[in-house]
């Protein structure tokens, strides 16, 4: 027996011995004993392998390793690809807010809230006034900045964030007042000269200051 074989046997010892601690581990919880016998068989014939292997021992054994580790992580890589996806897709969305975001000087903060309290970041959203997409564009609106395709989230983040920017500026960067016009038309704001009177537009702006932690805001 060679040097490689002695050390090949004595990791091949510690092996054994944590496996059995392991499956001994895993036999009080479930109470299965068909996974000792495999180990015990598999070390065996990892032990021949050894005492017959040579000065190729070392490298067959590194590759078997492998392929076990492999086996055994399937099921858990599988399980995995679904949450990557999903991160993914939210990150691709997130890139387009700040791209949207530096293009037209807006907080990707504002923008990220608006595209929640209108979609809730449903790209394929339609309300039944006819509002469309991320930004819920209604066709007026989509058409008078271009958007072609209103359930493209980048054509709607770009429309979107363009007509926020244009409240912004006509309203001298009140962001109150901005999502008020944003909900209910800039009209209706010079009405009110303020937020407008309606349920629904003033819980929409309570919502998103809300989201930006602006809960003291006054319009």
């Amino acid at each position: 027996m060679n040097m490689a074989q002695i050390v090949l046997l004595f990791q091949l010892q510690q092996m054994n011995g944590s496996w059995q601690t392991t499956q001994t581990d895993k036999n009080d919880l479930s109470g299965a004993g068909e996974s000792g016998s495999s180990n015990s068989l598999l070390f065996a014939t990892l032990l021949k392998a050894a005492l017959g292997g040579g000065g190729d021992a070392s490298q067959g054994l590194t590759g078997l390793m492998q392929g076990m580790s492999g086996m055994s992580s399937l099921n858990s890589y599988k399980a995995l690809q679904a949450p990557e996806g999903k991160a993914e897709n939210t990150g691709s969305l997130e890139h387009l807010i700040y791209s949207m975001a530096q293009k037209y000087g807006v907080d990707p903060n504002l923008i990220q809230q608006v595209v929640k309290a209108e979609s809730g970041f449903n790209s394929k959203a339609t309300s039944p006034a006819g509002a469309m997409g991320l930004m819920q564009l209604m066709p007026g609106t989509a058409a008078s900045y271009g958007v072609k395709n209103p359930y493209d989230p980048t054509q709607n983040l770009d429309g979107g964030t363009h007509f926020l920017k244009d409240l912004l500026n006509r309203f001298k960067g009140n962001i109150p007042l901005s999502l008020a016009a944003y909900n209910a038309g800039p009209g209706a704001v010079d009405k009110y000269n303020g937020v407008p009177p309606y349920k629904e537009t003033q819980a929409y702006v309570q919502k998103i200051m809300a989201g930006l932690n602006q809960n003291d805001w006054r319009a």
